[in-house]
């Protein structure tokens, strides 16, 4: 693991943001294809499957942008989302 997905890892830790985090990370860019607009609405279900080819143990898990994010108190203003983050809550809602 580098020294980045350690530290995105225990982003608890960490006094960055997301942005910061991620920005460091390796990104793999995935195509799954069009969906027709009429269709569009519908889900659409992906399957991902990851193999461990090394001689090393390892343990996967997929982590949002906002999983990592320390919960405000409600007193607290968090500011503007940037575009990305408004993209995503609007996807998760």
């Amino acid at each position: 693991m580098s020294q980045s997905e350690f530290t995105y890892n225990n982003s608890d830790k960490s006094n960055q943001s997301t942005e910061e985090l991620s920005a460091n990370l390796n990104r793999f860019h995935w195509d799954f294809g069009k969906i027709p607009t009429k269709r569009g609405k519908d889900p659409r279900k992906i399957t991902v499957t990851l193999k461990n080819i090394g001689g090393v143990q390892a343990a996967w898990r997929f982590k949002m942008p906002n999983d990592s994010e320390i919960e405000m108190e409600p007193w607290v203003d968090a500011g503007t989302p940037s575009a990305e983050q408004a993209f995503e809550q609007q996807v998760l809602a």
